[in-house]
C-alpha cells in the first residue's frame, strides 16, 4: 500500500511532551509513506529550537512557527493547509504512538472506504475510546494497552463522537466539512463540534479497539491550572450549545462505557470463539465503570442498577 499520510501536531511551550511524541513517530518515519507537520504556536521558551534540532535532516517533516498562538483549532487548520496526504492524522502532542500504529489506522481506512474518520483506544479520553488502565507509569500503561489489543483483533465500533487526541480523517471529508471552528480556541469541545458536523453530514465515524495510543491527558493546557481549564471548558461548552441552539446531545462517558459492555455481551452470544476476549474487555470496562459513579444519590442508585444487570447477564451467560 502506498497511501500518502499527513500527521499534524501542534505545540506551545511543551517540548517536554512534544519531543517524546515526535520520537515515537520517528520509529516509523523510515517507511516513507507519511509526512509529519509540526505547527508551533509561538512558543516563548526553547520548544521551537529543540524541535528544529530533533527533526534536522529528516526530509518528510515540516516545522512551521506561528507568530501568534493560534490555539489547537487554529494551528490544526494551518497544518492541514500544508498537508499533502489523502489521510490526515491529527495527533495531540501529549501522546505516544506505539510502532506501526500509523500503518494500522490508515490500512483500516483504506480497507473500509465507507468510513470517514477513525480513532484508537487510549488510557485517557472523554468518550468510549477510554479503557481502564491501573498504573500511573507510562511504560506499564502502554503494556496494558498492548495486552488489550491482543484481545481486540478486528474489533471496531461506530461512534457518534470521536475524541481528537488522535484521529485519522480522510482529506475529502475535511474538504467537505471545512476547518475547525476557531471560536473554540485555544481548545476543548472543538472535537465534539466537528463530530456533530460529521454526523449531520452522514460521515461514518469509527474507533478500533486493536490500536492503543498513550495519552498524557491534561499536559497540553496544564499551565492554565485546574481552575483555568475548568473555566475554559465551561466557556466552550456554552459556545457549543449556543451554536446549535441548545440542541446538543451530551453523552456522559459512563453511559458510553456501559454501551460497550452491552456490545461485548452481544458478541459473546453469536461468536463462541470470542468469549474469552469479550470477558477480558467486559471486566476491564467494569473496572472503569466503578470509577465513574455519579455524585447525585438518585443517579448513583440508577447507575448501580444498570451495572448490576450487566454483571448478572454476563454471569448468566457463563452458567449457560
Amino acid at each position: 500500500m502506498n497511501l500518502p499520510i499527513s500527521i499534524i501536531i501542534t505545540t506551545h511551550n511543551n517540548f517536554h511532551v512534544a519531543g517524546p511524541c515526535l520520537e515515537s513517530l520517528l520509529k516509523d518515519i523510515h517507511k516513507g509513506d507519511f509526512e509529519i507537520i509540526v505547527i508551533d504556536n509561538a512558543s516563548q521558551d526553547d520548544t521551537y529550537l529543540k524541535l528544529k534540532q530533533l527533526v534536522s535532516g529528516i526530509d518528510n517533516i515540516k516545522l512551521s512557527l506561528n507568530n501568534i498562538d493560534r490555539g489547537y483549532p487554529g494551528a490544526n487548520n494551518d497544518g492541514i493547509k500544508m498537508a499533502q496526504g489523502e489521510i490526515l492524522i491529527l495527533l495531540n502532542s501529549d501522546t505516544i504512538m506505539p510502532q506501526s500504529t500509523v500503518g494500522k489506522l490508515t490500512r483500516l481506512l483504506f480497507d473500509h472506504p465507507e468510513w470517514g474518520m477513525l480513532g484508537p483506544v487510549t488510557n485517557q479520553a472523554g468518550n468510549e475510546q477510554k479503557i481502564f488502565t491501573g498504573s500511573g507509569n507510562q511504560d506499564q500503561i502502554m503494556r496494558e494497552g498492548e495486552e488489550w489489543c491482543t484481545h481486540s483483533n478486528g474489533d471496531y465500533f461506530k461512534s457518534e463522537r470521536l475524541d481528537f487526541f488522535c484521529v485519522a480523517i480522510r482529506k475529502v471529508v475535511f474538504d467537505k466539512l471545512g476547518g475547525f471552528d476557531e471560536r473554540f480556541n485555544p481548545g476543548y469541545y472543538e472535537d465534539m463540534d466537528y463530530s456533530i458536523r460529521a454526523n449531520n453530514a452522514g460521515i461514518r465515524m469509527m474507533f478500533t479497539e486493536d490500536c492503543f495510543v498513550y495519552h498524557n491527558s491534561g499536559k497540553t493546557f496544564s499551565k492554565m491550572g485546574r481552575a483555568g481549564i475548568k473555566r475554559l471548558m465551561h466557556k466552550n461548552k456554552r459556545t457549543l450549545k449556543k451554536k446549535y441552539s441548545g440542541k446538543v446531545k451530551l453523552f456522559h462517558m459512563r453511559d458510553r462505557n456501559l454501551d460497550m459492555m452491552k456490545q461485548y455481551l452481544r458478541i459473546k452470544q453469536y461468536d463462541s470463539t470470542r468469549i474469552d476476549d469479550m470477558d477480558y474487555k467486559f471486566n476491564n470496562r467494569l473496572l472503569l465503570a466503578n470509577t465513574m459513579y455519579p455524585h447525585s444519590p438518585l443517579k448513583k442508585i440508577l447507575y448501580y442498577s444498570k451495572l448490576k444487570r450487566l454483571r448478572l447477564q454476563n454471569n448468566q451467560m457463563k452458567i449457560d
